[in-house]
């Protein structure tokens, strides 16, 4: 198993963990096809289809979230037997197991029907990860880093089963579609993201001396130009839709909201409007907000996300107060 520090020998391109996500599934065929692993010399490029039954019906899942089933607890549990979260042992026996994974970094495709932008999400907090989110950030104007470390230890995404994993998350698209905007945002995402191992590999080699005399790494890697800090927006609750007597949705999401991108909302502001036509007003401390509106939540009748901004130092891998 690698640690932080590690050379990386191996990537995973995931596509279709939600089967009606065409953006990332799409990548993986066209990438296959064109046998795009031939054009890095560092590591190996593999590619997976997660959920290819659900791809088939063009739907999010059968059973049960695949996304939401790497805990270590429920892949070890067999007494889970939905559809998906036999897959996720099966995945998981595959390419893990998780925590000793035969595969070094794990990149997970997905899109949003809310404006997300092109947003890394991680969910470890260490020099591989921040160096990776600070790279993206400078050569993609549109990234915003999202963290959900504080959400849980030990997470239930497909990414988690490596040491290195990202989910890459490019939104406003509807479900069920594809189109070409949105397909070059997560190409070039990816291809930075890869574009980032070859560079990190080589800094790793570097300060380690040569590999080889065949083939010396270079000195001087671009990664020292990266800045000191980072800025992460870290997820910590959810907002539910109002619902009425009977548990039934009551309101919408205010059309203030509709459309923006980690907009800041202050105590007081519109966060939902009844059906009855009136404004309902957000109570809390001032927060920033996600997925706003997303569609895939509204079957747990959830409406956004509450995200605020930490800064991270590259040197220490800590908070900066």
């Amino acid at each position: 198993m690698n640690n932080s520090e590690d050379k990386v020998d191996s990537v995973l391109l995931v596509g279709g963990t939600h089967g009606n996500e065409l953006t990332g599934i799409n990548l993986v065929r066209h990438w296959q096809s064109q046998n795009v692993e031939n054009q890095f010399n560092s590591f190996q490029l593999s590619y997976l289809i997660a959920n290819p039954k659900a791809v088939e019906v063009n739907t999010r899942y059968l059973d049960y979230d695949l996304n939401r089933c790497f805990k270590l607890s429920e892949l070890e549990d067999n007494s889970l037997t939905g559809f998906e979260q036999r897959l996720a042992k099966k995945i998981n026996s595959k390419i893990g197991p998780k925590g000793k994974a035969a595969v070094d970094f794990i990149i997970d495709l997905h899109t949003s029907t809310a404006n997300m932008q092109t947003n890394i999400v991680l969910t470890r907090i260490d020099a591989f990860h921040l160096k990776l989110a600070a790279y993206l950030k400078k050569k993609l104007p549109d990234v915003v880093v999202t963290s959900e470390i504080e959400i849980m230890d030990d997470h239930h995404f497909l990414e988690s089963i490596a040491d290195k994993g990202v989910l890459l998350e490019v939104g406003p698209i509807p479900q069920a579609s594809i189109e070409y905007d949105c397909f070059d945002m997560t190409q070039k995402a990816v291809r930075a993201c890869l574009d980032f191992v070859e560079l990190y590999n080589q800094q790793l080699c570097s300060e380690q001396k040569p590999c080889s005399d065949e083939q010396p790494c270079r000195e001087n890697s671009p990664l020292i130009d990266l800045p000191d800090e980072i800025e992460i927006m870290t997820y910590f609750s959810k907002v539910y839709f109002p619902t009425d007597e009977n548990g039934e949705i009551s309101a919408s999401v205010h059309p203030n909201l509709i459309g923006l991108a980690y907009p800041k909302l202050h105590k007081g502001d519109p966060i939902f409007k009844s059906f009855a036509g009136e404004d309902i007003l957000y109570q809390g401390e001032s927060t920033y907000l996600a997925f706003i509106n997303e569609a895939a939540y509204y079957d747990q009748k959830i409406a956004m996300s509450l995200c605020l901004p930490r800064k991270y130092s590259l040197q220490t891998c800590r908070e900066v107060e």
